[in-house]
């Protein structure tokens, strides 16, 4: 990405990266509430995607809206995330609320036989953020840590014929992560510090098959992409030693594939499933030539992760819409690398919506519930002490609360 157009990226999303962040999420650190119709339904939406937020759903579903639909909102989300008996002394936790902004545009521009639909979305597919303390027990692994991936997505979508359609989307990233944590030695704890921001390019792809007015296939890929994070480490162990600094992580590549069953014209029933490919994900090293901290690593070593989504949505009368989903999210960090910044395990997500809509506008509230299950947390070292090895540190506990609000207008 050219210098000046990465200026127009960063401007672009500066006026909203001051409130956007990240919940910790089971599937490392994706973010996969980006609607509230969709996330009413457990995310059950590939073979649906009838809005806006179709640009990140699944881009072919775009050729069912007509005319100009501008759709925006947050996900708020509520975190409990805790881990009692640590066996490096003291508890953890992680409450820090967290918010993640939508905004979604799609129009025909009054072409309305034509096969084309072209739209524009933002949004923030990534992102992770924990808050563990400077006198935690994992203060030498993480004090705060910060991750944002910011997303502007020009689509188009083309339907093919009245049964199929197809859509693309050219991903375009700026993202920005801050890490700190202290350093052990052997007196007063040292504190190390890195900051930097980088870009990526990427691409969506989707197709739409309607089989019957009842049943619909819906496809999505989203290419992998890396991100070179540029900017500053500090190191402070008695004396302060700063430098430029840099890292890289790839971003994983994913797939999802969901059908829909409308029993009756109000009713639509959907089953999902969608994979990440988190598995090229393996360790993060900082460069920073001629410094005590060049060539830190942090081990990944994540494994590939699957989603699985039901959903259902029920047209009460014109206005009313009901909607209800649940969603199972398999594990993504490996006992050997689990951290605290992304403590994950398998989660279940219960989630329920209430839409009104009244000509040519609509707002969608959702409220969803989320569950880890337990884990069980042993670390190979202790941080204090490298080379020693560390008991049994305790058990991950960690649930959620999340409110999203969507509104749209038609014209």
């Amino acid at each position: 990405m050219t210098n000046s157009t990465r200026c127009i990226a960063v401007a672009a999303v500066a006026a909203i990266s001051l409130l956007a962040s990240a919940p910790v999420w089971a599937l490392g650190f994706r973010d996969p509430d980006q609607d509230a119709r969709a996330t009413g339904q457990g995310e059950a939406f590939v073979a649906q995607a009838d809005d806006a937020s179709a640009v990140y759903y699944n881009p072919a579903g775009l050729t069912q809206l007509h005319g100009t639909e501008v759709t925006s909102g947050a996900f708020v989300s509520f975190p409990n995330s805790r881990m009692t008996g640590p066996g490096f002394g003291g508890n953890a936790e992680n409450n820090t609320m967290a918010m993640l902004p939508q905004f979604y545009a799609a129009s025909d521009f009054g072409l309305t036989n034509s096969p084309w639909r072209f739209a524009f979305g933002f949004n923030v597919p990534f992102g992770n953020q924990a808050e563990l303390g400077d006198n935690g027990p994992f203060r030498y692994i993480t004090t705060e840590a910060s991750l944002r991936v910011f997303n502007m997505e020009p689509t188009v979508a083309y339907q093919v014929n009245d049964q199929l359609s197809l859509g693309l989307g050219l991903n375009i990233y700026y993202s920005d992560t801050d890490l700190k944590r202290n350093v052990f030695t052997g007196g007063p704890d040292g504190h190390f510090h890195f900051n930097g921001d980088g870009d990526a390019v990427g691409a969506t792809a989707g197709l739409m098959w309607k089989i019957t007015p009842q049943h619909t296939i819906g496809l999505v890929y989203r290419s992998p992409f890396t991100v070179r994070y540029e900017g500053n480490g500090l190191i402070n162990v008695g004396f302060t030693q700063a430098a430029p600094a840099s890292t890289e992580i790839q971003f994983p590549q994913s797939a999802a594939g969901g059908y829909a069953f409308r029993p009756t014209e109000k009713l639509k029933l959907e089953v999902d499933a969608e994979w990440t490919n988190w598995r090229v994900l393996h360790d993060l090293v900082l460069h920073a030539p001629g410094t005590l901290f060049d060539g830190s690593t942090i081990p990944f070593e994540w494994r590939d992760s699957m989603f699985y989504e039901f959903g259902a949505q029920y047209e009460l009368d014109d206005h009313w819409t009901v909607r209800a989903g649940y969603i199972f999210s398999t594990d993504t960090v490996p006992s050997s690398t689990f951290s605290p910044t992304v403590p994950d395990s398998d989660r279940h997500v219960f989630s329920v919506g209430l839409g009104y809509t009244k000509t040519r506008m609509s707002i969608d509230v959702v409220y969803q519930y989320s569950l880890s299950q337990d884990r069980n947390v042993r670390f190979l070292q202790d941080p204090a002490n490298p080379g020693t090895s560390a008991t049994e540190a305790g058990t991950w506990k960690s649930d959620a609360h999340a409110v999203m609000i969507t509104s749209s207008l038609k014209f």
